[in-house]
């Protein structure tokens, strides 16, 4: 009985020694169980620094403690947050060996193993080695101490044990291979090798155009070519010819391509370890053999070639790529030591290739392809004399061009792109020196206009010859450039036009125009032309006459007899109409869009003067115009008439002034803007301004005629400013034989809309707008709602009952960061009292749909408390109070 009953103890007994035994370390996963808590789900994993993050607590370090201390330690410390701990357990889950696996590898850092784990499940955690580790000279460190051990070896073999064992806290370090450069790039094994196998002393060093520089190991049956295999050979732009190899400090030059054209091995020279051979570039120097010819020009890849007893010229042009496009293939030169130059067709070759004698090519000779000249080609070096034409002038590409006898005059013309929209078609001019004239050249002339309207035949074309230059005269590009460019237009196709029209000067003209047309090239008459009177000089003729032409009488009746016949040469004279006269005419100033003089006559009204002006400008005073009549009797007799009050009320023609020769209209100009005041007050009429001063945003002095009303006033001023006291405006009646003053309140006015309430105010009223003293009294205690406590912008704002406690909190800026939200106190104000109560705001967001909002009306109060006023604040603070008085009694009650 004894014996089961110490084992039963010992049963119970053994979890309570285990976890007095077992330490927990860094990477250690463990479980706490805290009932109730959402936030203890989950396991915790102590960090390298053997500490956990607890929620509500911070950080709690447990390293090197056994389970039961480190519950206790833990316990503590969530004792001071939650209080139902009586259940409380600390579970060790997963104990993991924390390892530091640095150096050369994909992803340095700690990792997490489990117990007896070696290093290649290290290596692994982290990614493995990085190609270019140097695998055979690992460390690790235990306790500070640091030692090597071969990871190659048993790679090589399996054999565990020539790896240490790991413990909690080693540090693994990869190096790097010595092969690898200070500068990391991409590993290649395979280009590592083929960079060389031994040193310069002892092997043989490669280097210029060969596939694979490096140093190489020597061997005693190599030679040169052998060690060039060794490089993987030359490149294609190594110059094989001149192969320079270095031995025992002595230079040699190698001709590889003479050893493989003969195999003669005496070409070879001696190589030992330590010999130095180099591949020089081709371009380095000029390449000449006994058999070598050159092409140069317009060919695919000109340089030199070999050649040999029986290659033909189309064979060496064939091996240099062919003609490229921007060859002239009919101008090739084939130039040679002994011989003289010869020069070959090969548009005339491709022609017939039997019968055309190509020649055979000898050591030296000199292909020459030119270069053929193209519309863009600015140079004209390129085409002799012989073999050119010009056109300059009005065509869109002018130039010198290559002449063929097949060319004819439209096809010089296109391949100068065409002529330009302004070219003068009906003269061109060509143009052919020719010895044998006083003058030195031959001048005629081409019709092309009259050449494409009748669609003449080929054979009426100009001919052209070599060396001819063909000139495009050019129209005047609008009126405004006849004088600029009067010289380039032939006199022989030019009319004149002077006198009152838009554009007058000098134009072309042909047989195809006639008057009207000229007319409106010069942008036809102006408002001050005399049409009835138009004069034109005809200089065709023996003589010159002149027509007159009443070119009113012709708008009139359409008659096209009226017109006259005008030839090029012709002047056309088109009078100004007399000046007005000041006993005959009447001045309009002021603020009409195009004051002036006007002539006068019996059936102009007042009316039809002002439209001559224009009429008024957007800034008129219609309502005060005067009119300054010229009577010897009364000189300085001012008529006014109110042309705004004529308009508004219909119109009597009866009651227009009568407007006499001499009589000037003086229209007055209203102020631009109120900020305009200052600078013309002195040109508005006291008799009709009205006076607004105090608390607006624009006082001033301002115009005002009996259509206006006290509202109008206060807009022309900007209307009250932010400042305003609106009950107590004070307005100065000064229209009586006294001054009277009235109280307005405007605010009683917005709230009504009652018009009774706004005084009458004519010109000479002064209106004067005071500035109150404190916003509150404007908004009545009925009619705003009080918002105190913790809210950003607490205050007094006004209410209507389209609005909730959303809109007020969210009008005053919202809560600050402490107010406790879950208890807003709300103070109804009724006939029966005041009530309250209390909205969560909080219940309201997690569960709109369960928490109704209370009502608010006028008056109402809203509180929003801070949060140390809390209950829960003074309830936490009262239970720690009893927590430790109950912990003293059962203390007591233990001892007892």
């Amino acid at each position: 009985m004894i014996r089961i009953f110490c084992l039963l103890i010992l049963f119970i007994c053994s979890p309570l020694l285990a976890d007095n035994t077992i330490t927990l370390t860094a990477g250690d996963r463990i479980f706490l169980f805290v009932p109730g808590e959402k936030a203890f789900r989950d396991d915790f994993t102590i960090d390298d620094n053997g500490k956990i993050q607890l929620p509500e607590v911070g950080t709690v370090s447990i390293a090197n403690l056994t389970i039961q201390e480190a519950e206790q330690k833990i316990k503590q410390k969530l004792s001071s947050i939650y209080l139902n701990l009586n259940d409380f357990k600390l579970t060790l889950k997963e104990q993991l060996i924390r390892i530091h696996v640095l150096g050369y590898v994909e992803k340095p850092g700690t990792v997490s193993l489990k117990p007896n784990s070696n290093i290649q499940l290290a290596l692994a955690a982290v990614g493995g080695a990085r190609p270019g580790a140097q695998l055979d000279k690992f460390s690790i460190t235990q306790n500070g101490t640091s030692r090597q051990f071969n990871y190659k070896k048993y790679l090589d073999t399996g054999d565990p044990s020539s790896l240490p064992t790991l413990k909690n806290g080693d540090t693994v370090f990869v190096p790097v291979s010595p092969l690898l450069g200070n500068i990391e790039v991409d590993f290649d094994a395979a280009a590592i090798q083929n960079t060389g196998d031994a040193n310069e002393r002892d092997g043989l060093t490669l280097f210029g155009e060969v596939r694979n520089p490096g140093t190489f190991s020597y061997k005693p049956e190599m030679n040169v070519v052998d060690a060039l295999m060794r490089a993987d050979g030359v490149t294609h732009h190594a110059d094989v010819t001149k192969i320079r190899v270095i031995t025992n400090n002595k230079p040699y030059q190698f001709d590889l391509k003479s050893f493989l054209d003969t195999g003669d091995e005496s070409l070879l020279p001696p190589i030992k370890p330590g010999t130095t051979i180099f591949a020089p570039i081709e371009v380095d120097d000029i390449n000449t053999t006994s058999r070598t010819v050159f092409v140069m020009g317009e060919v695919k890849a000109a340089g030199p070639y070999e050649i040999g007893k029986k290659t033909r010229f189309i064979d060496v042009l064939a091996n240099a790529g062919g003609p490229t496009r921007f060859a002239d293939t009919t101008q090739i030169k084939i130039l040679s030591e002994t011989e003289a130059p010869m020069t070959i067709n090969l548009v005339e070759y491709t022609k017939s290739p039997h019968t055309y004698d190509i020649p055979h090519m000898k050591t030296g000779d000199v292909v020459f392809v030119p270069e053929k000249a193209t519309v863009s080609e600015k140079s004209w070096l390129k085409i002799t004399e012989d073999r050119s034409i010009k056109i300059i002038g009005a065509v869109n590409v002018p130039g010198r061009y290559e002449w063929s006898p097949a060319m004819d005059f439209m096809d010089l013309l296109a391949h100068a792109e065409g002529p330009t929209k302004r070219a003068n078609l009906s003269n061109i001019r060509l143009i052919l020196e020719n010895e044998d004239l006083d003058n030195g050249h031959d001048v005629s002339f081409f019709n092309l206009q009259n050449f494409m309207k009748e669609g003449s035949p080929k054979r009426l074309l100009p001919h052209l010859s070599a060396g001819m230059t063909i000139i495009v005269d050019e129209l005047p590009d609008d009126p405004s450039d006849n004088k600029a460019s009067w010289l380039r237009q032939s006199p022989k196709d030019s009319i004149y036009i002077f006198g009152a029209v838009g554009a007058p000067g000098r134009y072309a003209f042909n047989d195809e125009q006639g008057f009207l047309d000229i007319l409106s090239a010069a942008d036809g008459p102006n408002k001050e032309a005399d049409l009835q009177d138009v004069l034109i000089t005809h200089r065709n003729g023996q003589r010159t006459t002149v027509s007159h032409l009443n070119l009113a009488n012709y708008f009139e009746t359409g008659n096209e007899n009226l017109l006259p016949k005008v030839l090029p040469g012709d002047v056309i004279y088109i009078p100004q109409t007399t000046k007005p006269k000041d006993d005959k005419s009447v001045m309009v100033i002021g603020s009409v869009k195009g004051p002036g003089r006007f002539n006068w006559n019996k059936r102009l009204t007042f009316l039809d003067i002002f439209a001559l002006a224009g009429g008024p400008s957007e800034t008129a005073n219609l309502s005060s115009i005067r009119i300054i009549k010229k009577n010897k009797n009364d000189p300085n007799s001012i008529i006014y008439f109110d042309l705004e009050k004529f308009i508004n009320r219909g119109g009597n023609f009866a009651a227009l002034p009568t407007i006499r020769p001499g009589d000037t209209i003086m229209v007055d100009e209203l102020p631009s803007d109120p900020s305009d005041n200052k600078s013309t007050w002195i040109r508005q009429n006291a008799e009709e301004s009205i006076y607004v001063f105090g608390s607006v945003n624009a006082p001033g002095r301002y115009a005002f005629n009996e259509q206006l009303s006290f509202l109008d006033i206060l807009s022309a001023a900007d209307g009250p400013n932010k400042d305003a006291n609106l009950q107590q405006i004070k307005i100065s009646h000064r229209n009586g034989s006294h001054a009277n003053v009235t109280t307005l309140n405007l605010t009683l006015y917005f709230e009504t809309g009652d018009e009774t309430l706004l005084p009458k105010v004519v010109p000479g009223d002064v209106i004067y707008i005071p500035q109150r003293n404190g916003d509150w009294l404007d908004k009545p205690a009925n009619r705003v709602v009080r918002l105190m406590g913790e809210v950003k912008n607490p205050g007094r704002y006004s209410f209507n009952n389209q609005m909730s406690l959303l809109d007020l909190l969210a009008e005053a800026g919202g809560p600050t960061d402490k107010a406790y939200i879950e208890k807003i106190m709300i103070v109804n104000s009724s006939c029966c009292g005041d009530k309250s109560q209390i909205f969560s705001l909080r219940d309201y967001i997690t569960s709109p749909s369960e928490t109704p909002i209370p009502m608010l009306r006028p008056g109402d109060t809203v509180y929003v408390p801070n949060e140390e006023d809390s209950t829960t604040s003074l309830l936490r603070q009262g239970l720690q109070d009893a927590f430790s008085f109950v912990t003293t009694l059962l203390v007591i009650g233990a001892a007892l």
